[in-house]
């Protein structure tokens, strides 16, 4: 990937949840800003928010993020599992 191709995908995620994969470990948070020599992230720290600026020439990939919404511990978001209506079907045919 050339640095303008690199610059031109980045640019399209400005302001959006990113996961950016770099030599030294993996980060998520928001695309605020994309420099010649680095991108600024905004991730969610323990008690606040931190700006980070990672320097481009670390980064091995970006992508967006997609934001599911709220899990639980399980992973399952409300109404994912056990109301489903082939349960129901399944559990009062077996009533007879």
């Amino acid at each position: 990937m050339t640095e303008l191709n690199f610059h031109q995908i980045a640019h399209e995620l400005l302001k959006k949840e990113v996961e950016v994969v770099t030599l030294q470990g993996n980060f998520v948070g928001r695309l605020l800003d994309v420099g010649r020599d680095v991108i600024v992230l905004e991730s969610r720290g323990r008690v606040r928010p931190r700006v980070l600026a990672i320097r481009i020439e670390t980064i091995v990939a970006i992508f967006r993020v997609e934001n599911l919404g709220p899990r639980g511990p399980f992973g399952f978001g409300p109404g994912d599992a056990g109301d489903s209506p082939e349960h129901e079907e399944s559990s009062s045919s077996s009533s007879h």
